[in-house]
């Protein structure tokens, strides 16, 4: 459908394209990238995991498949990981990753949109807000995403997973959007020059 349009679509993979390179799971099918066969033959479906996308006034960075923190922020998640023998290999994904970004980072010259699977972590669009469940309160958006704009504040990011949260919100000089959940909501952003002029948000 977004193919359809016959313009550029900037889109990173999610929790539900299934692949984590870099990052072998015990359950196989995890391994494979089955993002890169979703967009296959898509001429107007471009990737921007792990990319810089110049276009003209605006670079896009893409970061991907963050469904929560990149190192654990919790005590039980911590504890989860150590008991599986999984916690050192988490920790060097997360550092390659973070490197990867940040590199990504250190190469504009422009105003950025930062384009996240998960929005920025211990903001007011990650926190868990579900009161059955064991985790609420919490929050559970991407650590690496959070350090980008803490460090580069860049002009946009925008980023979705957390359900919870429809809106935007600032981290410094940097304006973050949650970009909702479902079929049904849309956000219309308009930049000119380097400068957001509107940001509205749709929900049927």
């Amino acid at each position: 459908f977004l193919n359809s349009f016959g313009v550029p679509v900037y889109a990173v993979a999610g929790n539900w394209e299934w692949w984590t390179p870099d990052y072998q799971h015990d359950w196989k099918y995890l391994n494979q990238n089955h993002w890169k066969g979703l967009i296959k033959g898509l001429e107007h479906i471009i990737d921007l995991h792990h990319h810089i996308i110049d276009t003209g006034e605006i670079q896009f960075i893409g970061h991907g498949l963050s469904s929560g923190p990149e190192y654990p922020q919790y005590k039980e998640d911590v504890e989860m990981l150590t008991k599986k023998n999984k916690l050192k290999e988490v920790q060097q994904h997360y550092n390659n990753n973070k490197k990867i970004v940040s590199d990504l980072f250190k190469k504009v010259n422009k105003p950025v949109i930062f384009l996240s699977h998960n929005v920025p972590f211990n903001t007011p669009v990650d926190e868990i807000i579900n009161k059955q469940s064991p985790r609420n309160g919490y929050h559970y958006g991407s650590l690496i995403t959070r350090e980008m704009i803490d460090l580069y504040q860049p002009l946009l990011c925008i980023g979705g997973h957390m359900h919870e949260h429809f809106t935007s919100c600032k981290v410094g000089k940097t304006t973050v959007i949650n970009a909702g959940f479902g079929s049904f909501v849309n956000v219309l952003l308009e930049v000119i020059k380097g400068k957001i002029v509107k940001i509205e948000f749709f929900k049927k």
